[in-house]
């Protein structure tokens, strides 16, 4: 905690001629105090907090209670300071300005406070003084002079990427809305439903889908599409449930007496492509005659090999012929 050593309380003299501005507490990581050194009623009062810092000075707990008496410099006698809880009637409950608390400790009040002397005291000022009531509340009238307890908010719009920024004594904390997370909620964060076919990739501010083949979409919700299949001649694709989507495959029906050549089902592929060669209906007449000359020509390459063979064969008898007759007589000479 550092303090600042160049406060002190102005005389009648230089206070209208000096601001009359103090701080306590100087962080960067929360809330900071400041008070007054010009004593003013409690409207006045938390015009001066408005104005040049935030607001008039709100109590949450009876730990922020202590540290802030502990902060503020000691008054001998009245005046002491305001702080923000206040009412409009008598049978009213205290409330604190700003966040609307009713927040109150067990040991906050003075003792015999608040007894509402006059009927009209609605507002309240807290001791800091050396004695027993040192650091408790006493309701007073909202007109009587009293210097003023500020405090300046450190959160920002820009504090929190995505989400809300919550404010402490010497802490902020960003409360992230869903799916982000990191000390400025400035991470986006995968969860199970970031992506629906895909694997999730944090980034600032934002996640990213890197999806399965066969899917896209910021969330890998949406199945690749296929083009429908044009029709051949003779033959009707069909598609089941009309879907033309990744995966899914489209049968091949020929009209009667027409013969289906090659698969009859084709698949949608992931590049929204259909996959593997598209069949065909081919009418039974023209099948037959395709098979027909099919035969006629593999007839005729059979003979032509039977050819080949039979003419190399007699080659070979005809070159053996003379190794034949020489080899006899080679053996007699011998």
């Amino acid at each position: 905690m550092v303090t600042t050593g160049d406060c002190r309380w102005l005389t009648e003299n230089e206070v209208d001629t000096n601001p009359p501005l103090c701080s306590l507490a100087v962080t960067t990581l929360g809330w900071t105090y400041h008070y007054s050194n010009k004593a003013m009623d409690w409207a006045q009062a938390r015009q001066f907090c408005q104005e040049n810092y935030t607001d008039m000075v709100v109590i949450q707990s009876q730990r922020e209670n202590d540290h802030l008496v502990s902060l503020l410099p000691n008054r001998i006698s009245s005046p002491y300071y305001w702080i923000g809880i206040t009412k409009n009637h008598k049978n009213e409950t205290w409330r604190w300005i700003g966040n609307n608390s009713t927040w109150i400790g067990n040991q906050s009040w003075a003792e015999d406070e608040p007894n509402n002397n006059y009927s009209n005291e609605f507002c309240v000022e807290i001791y800091v003084n050396k004695g027993k009531n040192r650091g408790k509340w006493n309701d007073e009238k909202c007109s009587n002079p009293k210097y003023a307890v500020c405090y300046k908010s450190q959160c920002t719009e820009s504090s929190c990427v995505r989400g809300t920024c919550h404010e402490t004594v010497e802490n902020t904390t960003c409360l992230c809305e869903p799916g982000f997370k990191g000390d400025r909620c400035q991470t986006a964060q995968c969860t199970e439903s970031s992506c629906v076919r895909g694997t999730c990739h944090e980034t600032i501010e934002n996640t990213t889908c890197l999806c399965e083949p066969g899917f896209k979409g910021d969330r890998c919700q949406t199945a690749v599409q296929c083009p429908h299949p044009s029709d051949p001649l003779n033959g009707v694709y069909s598609c089941r449930e009309g879907n033309q989507t990744f995966n899914s495959t489209c049968q091949l029906k020929c009209h009667l007496f027409v013969l289906v050549i090659g698969s009859s089902a084709i698949t949608c592929g992931a590049t929204g492509v259909w996959s593997g060669p598209r069949p065909t209906c081919t009418i039974y007449k023209q099948a037959l005659m395709a098979v027909s000359g099919c035969g006629a020509v593999s007839a005729f390459c059979c003979i032509c090999l039977c050819w080949m063979k039979h003419r190399k064969r007699k080659k070979l008898t005809q070159v053996r012929q003379p190794e034949e007759v020489t080899s006899p007589f080679s053996e007699v000479q011998g």
